[in-house]
């Protein structure tokens, strides 16, 4: 299948946020998120407030068969001698602030450490709706990045969901380090949870 790399517009985040909620339906994004209004709109705006900001490429996988968003991704470009910040967006009434203080507080620490003030492509969010998973949307978009990186001969970082993994080892990902968390509220009873951080050296062009 076929599909072509087009800037994100306002216009797709609805579209964007609905591929997210229908494809981690990992432990970790059930227990930070529930599915209800005030969260998706707390998604939707978080969208909008990071269209623009500098140095981000959201960028869209569109099927050239049906037209339809496909998938979606985040790359920030390098920041070179900038330490990767660990400040928390205000969180939206509905999550469970605890969890997601836990989690992302730790893999923004994990950034900075691993990463430093080396300049590196921070493949941030990606997602692929599951009705075009295994078809190359999310490879596609995840090169776009790759070969940015290749051509400035800089590291690729990024964080990974148990869901991911294999493909970003194909693309030359290698585990850095691993976080496990404990997950337990109303949604999700009792489970570990592992999310890895894998850097991707630059290869030659």
């Amino acid at each position: 299948m076929a599909f072509d790399i087009l800037t994100l517009e306002e216009q797709d985040i609805p579209r964007c946020v609905d591929i997210y909620f229908s494809s981690f339906q990992n432990p970790h994004s059930l227990g930070c998120w529930p599915r209800v209004p005030g969260v998706r709109a707390w998604w939707e705006k978080m969208f909008r407030d990071e269209l623009h900001e500098q140095g981000a490429y959201w960028l869209k996988a569109v099927s050239t068969t049906s037209n339809e968003i496909a998938g979606y991704v985040k790359w920030q470009a390098p920041k070179p001698g900038v330490v990767p910040d660990t400040d928390l967006p205000e969180w939206p009434a509905e999550a469970d602030h605890s969890l997601c203080n836990e989690t992302f507080g730790a893999w923004a620490r994990m950034h900075q450490e691993l990463m430093a003030d080396r300049g590196h492509w921070y493949l941030e969010m990606v997602a692929t709706a599951p009705e075009y998973q295994g078809k190359g949307a999310g490879s596609a978009m995840i090169r776009w990045g790759l070969d940015k990186a290749d051509e400035q001969q800089a590291e690729a970082y990024l964080e990974a969901s148990p869901e991911g993994v294999y493909l970003y080892q194909k693309l030359g990902f290698r585990e850095a380090g691993k976080t496990d968390t404990f997950i337990e509220n109303e949604r999700v009873k009792g489970v570990w949870y592992r999310n890895l951080f894998m850097i991707r050296p630059p290869r030659k062009t």
